[in-house]
């Protein structure tokens, strides 16, 4: 490979010109002293041209990948898994360090998701020659795995074969393929958001606005390393939160590979929830990773990926499962200034609230819906969810060909590109005691995009009767002996229709308060 010395000049062979032709012969006594300089930096002057080569080194947090094949032998146990992420340390040729493996029985009708039959840490050692990389997994005193390798030239992946066995009855595997990455320290800022999925708060599909920062702990070989940080949702002008959990907290938990996770801490060390799915728990969240993309790195994960619940408040509940925690959703959390999480989309308004209507009549209002991406985004899809009864809330829009409607089918936005959504609410139903008793989400999203993206609003409104009461009550008092002065209710009519009030079959003086009260 290239080697590069300190003035940074290309050495060159005996076999190529150190200067020009004969005809620029003029020039060349300035040229003969150039390469005589650039020869004895290109040269030996007692220590070995290597030391100027740019090193290439094991140590640090890596991701493997191991391939899934069976066991060639019908008669054997197939069984699928290997190492997962741990960290490694090199000492000139020398490499140790540990990672996390599981081994389970190959999957079958009978048994799709079996359990893991084999799983833990494992110590590993080996060595690595210019880009030749073995190493040897050990656990319990028994060999799980021998592999081999190579780096590649930026250090950044390896990738080769692996011969694996294992003695707690889960099989053997031939020479199959395996890969890794190198995962980058989760050490710095970030930024991105929590996106509520549901909860006892109540807060579906809000986006709440995060940031802090975390600190990955130093590298010593093992399976995993320690992982602190802050998160904030305080508005740094007026330092002012709109999540209503908490508006500051303490974070602490651990990578290995590229998973990670995070318990969220209140200023006086409760928990007030999670971040990933821990080794060994049953939160029910989904595990979070550290990924790369081309807007840098980021924590994300498929699914419910955090939840909260605190001691007091809306959120109250318990932190430990998703089925009673106050709040949970998934995170995207951007690091060192990573555009990543940032929507390539916006909708504004970010949530619309219909005032109360009168059932069967109609109202409506828009959203813009603008690409800030930069770059045009393909297969988008508009979706707008009824959440309990179908029919009180429809959309329609401009964003197809032309400025036609969508009508669900995906469409494209060019780089600044607006289209405007129109939502119709149209109560088919009476609230009653809720002030907002019918909602519904609207979603855009682009499944299939470079970029992957799915950004909600919520919706909400309320129905009334067509006829109500102005005067929704009447007090006389409860003095005795004396008659109370008459009051006068008045009605209402909202609908578009003739209304007809049925009289008392009392005497006439409620007949008289009931034709001075006139109908409105």
């Amino acid at each position: 490979m290239p080697r590069l010395t300190n003035n940074l000049i290309r050495c060159r062979t005996n076999r190529q010109r150190l200067w020009p032709r004969a005809e620029y012969v003029k020039g060349l006594l300035p040229l003969l002293l150039a390469g005589t300089m650039t020869l004895v930096a290109c040269g030996s002057s007692g220590t070995s041209s290597g030391g100027s080569q740019i090193p290439i080194t094991l140590s640090g947090n890596w991701q493997f990948t191991m391939a899934e094949q069976l066991n060639p032998d019908p008669n054997g146990l197939s069984f699928v898994g290997g190492l997962q992420g741990g960290f490694l340390l090199q000492n000139n040729g020398a490499v140790a360090g540990t990672a996390t493996y599981s081994f389970s029985p190959a999957p079958s009708p009978l048994d799709p998701d079996p359990m893991a039959c084999n799983s833990g840490s494992a110590a590993l050692t080996g060595t690595i020659s210019d880009q030749a990389v073995s190493l040897t997994a050990v656990a319990n005193n028994q060999t799980l795995l021998t592999i081999t390798g190579t780096l590649s030239p930026d250090g950044l992946t390896m990738a080769g074969s692996y011969t694996s066995t294992n003695g707690a009855g889960c099989g053997i595997i031939s020479t199959q393929g395996w890969s890794a990455i190198l995962v980058p320290p989760l050490t710095g800022s970030i930024q991105g958001t929590f996106h509520s999925a549901g909860g006892i708060a109540g807060l579906n599909e809000q986006d709440f606005q995060v940031s802090g920062a975390l600190t990955q702990a130093a590298n010593t070989g093992a399976a995993a390393a320690a992982v602190t940080g802050d998160l904030s949702f305080l508005d740094p002008t007026t330092n002012l939160s709109d999540y209503p959990c908490f508006g500051a907290a303490s974070v602490s938990g651990q990578i290995s590979g590229n998973t990670v996770s995070l318990q969220i801490l209140g200023s006086d060390g409760s928990t007030l929830g999670q971040i990933g799915e821990p080794a060994g728990s049953t939160t029910g969240l989904s595990p979070v990773t550290l990924n790369s993309a081309p807007g840098g790195p980021f924590l994300q994960g498929a699914g419910t990926t955090y939840l909260v619940a605190t001691a007091a408040g809306p959120c109250t509940g318990s932190p430990a499962s998703t089925t009673t925690a106050g709040d949970l959703g998934n995170i995207c959390l951007a690091l060192n200034g990573a555009s990543a999480c940032q929507q390539p989309v916006t909708l504004a308004p970010s949530t619309l609230t219909f005032p109360a209507k009168v059932v069967g009549t109609t109202s409506t209002q828009t959203v813009a819906l603008t690409n800030t991406s930069g770059t045009t985004l393909n297969d988008v899809t508009l979706t707008l969810t009824n959440n309990i009864v179908p029919g009180n809330f429809a959309e329609t829009d401009t964003c197809g060909i032309r400025g036609a409607t969508s009508g669900g089918a995906p469409f494209y936005l060019i780089p600044t590109q607006s289209c405007v959504i129109k939502v119709i609410f149209t109560p088919a139903e009476v609230c009653g005691n809720s002030a907002l008793c019918l909602t519904a989400t609207l979603t855009v999203n682009s499944p299939i995009n470079a970029t992957i993206f799915t950004i909600a609003i919520p919706i909400s409104g309320s129905g009334v009767s067509a006829n109500a009461a102005s005067t929704p009550s009447l007090d006389f008092g409860t003095g005795f002996s004396e008659p109370s002065p008459p009051q006068l209710p008045r009605f209402n009519n909202r609908s578009g229709d003739p209304t007809q009030i049925l009289r008392s079959s009392d005497t006439r003086p409620f007949q008289d308060a009931e034709h001075h009260a006139g109908i409105y």
